[in-house]
């Protein structure tokens, strides 16, 4: 089929997964850059609040529409090359982005243009990325590999916000230009893979996309286990972002300045990557069903707590007692599926999972935005609490996920039950 994983015994000794690790970490240093500066850039190129808000809302969209064929590109064609077009294609945008902020053509059509063509492109090519990591990494190093990924997720959140608004400070061409080289350098590093990463053997009957789609629903559908860690994402994903994002805003209307709001965000990243640190071991020693319920049900109380929080410091250590566990969850949820998920399917799985567990957030910003005009914050935040809390029972009551072991005993489990992965 492709590249088998690699026998090294630790994931520093797997040569092929450091430089996809390296080409990862570039990648969304510049996109976490570019995301958390884009809306500065265009409200500065425009002076419109409402125009910012109409091509941020067109490049949610993008993202989301991209989603789903993605998925079944990831599992069509080889990822490898997919990545590599991803990193090229992403470098160009932005250098389009910086010709038209030079040239001062930054009307809203065009940056409403290149946001929307952006983040289409970037879901679109995406999952290839995710998708070849159970083909680099042996069954046993996936835990450590996703804690990894939370921990690189949290270390570049702490540094790109600080860093992105400096460059908007210095030019508005300089974060397209912080995003750009970060493609670029994640366009070298996976030229430099040497492995070949194929969804499918060689022979095999090429299907239809819309075969292929059926099938991935249908084997979604068929695990009760994986529906129910749907339920559970849906709830907390749109109860926590609405929270967090209720709180932006009323601290906002209170005129606290945006540097002190920004040190929550701060704290919660710090959480994260405290836990990105203690979730290889905890992986490897406590169940996986254990590991995902009981962050869930701290997020589910801690959301109770935060409507009736004094003030900032008390509002942060509930972000950070959050955000503690959120990498352990996601280390040992997201390696166990992948785990169970056939190599041939895992693009479109990912993508299926990823489009039903956020789908729904855009509610979140137009929930919190309605409610804190109608009835104040405290019910608003109270509302999105509710909504974690949903989580937490979906999680908890559920029979499925709650017996799920350590990952030692991951693929016996996935036997035993019929889930396990037929490549």
């Amino acid at each position: 089929m492709s590249t088998t994983a690699p026998a090294a015994t630790t994931l520093r000794r797997n040569s092929e997964y450091v430089r996809w690790l390296i080409g990862d970490v570039l990648l969304a240093l510049g996109a976490s850059i570019g995301v958390f500066a884009f809306p500065l850039v265009t409200y500065l190129a425009t002076g419109s609040l409402a125009a910012t808000g109409l091509v941020g809302l067109l490049e949610g969209v993008g993202g989301l529409i991209g989603m789903i064929p993605g998925g079944l590109l990831a599992d069509r064609f080889e990822r490898r090359r997919l990545r590599l077009i991803a990193g090229g294609s992403g470098a160009l945008l932005q250098a389009v982005l910086i010709a038209v902020l030079l040239m001062g053509w930054a009307s809203v059509p065009a940056l409403a243009a290149i946001a929307f063509v952006d983040r289409f492109r970037g879901t679109l090519l995406g999952s290839a990325s995710d998708a070849m990591l159970k083909q680099i990494v042996p069954p046993a190093h996936l835990p450590r590999a996703f804690a990894v990924n939370e921990g690189r997720d949290a270390a570049v959140d702490m540094i790109s916000g600080p860093v992105g608004g400096v460059l908007v400070g210095i030019a508005l061409f300089c974060p397209p230009l912080a995003q750009l080289l970060g493609n670029v350098g994640s366009l070298v590093a996976t030229g430099t893979m040497r492995g070949r990463y194929r969804p499918r053997a060689k022979g095999v009957v090429r299907t239809r996309a819309c075969d292929d789609l059926r099938e991935a629903i249908a084997w979604t559908l068929s695990q009760r286990i994986r529906l129910q860690l749907l339920g559970v994402a849906i709830a907390v994903n749109l109860g926590t972002n609405g929270l967090i994002l209720t709180v932006l805003l009323d601290l906002a209307a209170d005129g606290i300045p945006a540097g002190r709001i920004g040190l929550l965000n701060t704290a919660l990243a710090a959480s994260i990557l405290l836990g990105a640190m203690l979730a290889p071991r905890l992986v490897e020693r406590v169940p996986t069903g254990v590991l995902t319920i009981v962050p869930v049900l701290v997020i589910a109380v801690v959301g109770v707590f935060v409507p009736l929080a004094p003030g900032m410091i008390a509002i942060g250590a509930a972000y950070a007692v959050m955000g503690v566990g959120l990498a352990p969850l996601n280390a040992a949820s997201q390696g166990f599926f992948m785990h169970i998920t056939p190599v041939a399917m895992q693009g479109r799985i990912g993508s299926l999972m990823g489009l039903v567990a956020m789908g729904l957030m855009p509610l979140a910003p137009a929930v919190a935005g309605w409610g804190l005009d109608l009835v104040g914050p405290l019910i608003t935040m109270l509302v999105f609490a509710g909504v974690t809390a949903v989580g937490a029972a979906v999680a908890l009551l559920g029979p499925d996920l709650r017996r799920v072991p350590v990952a030692a005993q991951w693929e016996s489990f996935a036997r035993d039950e019929g889930l396990a992965a037929g490549e």
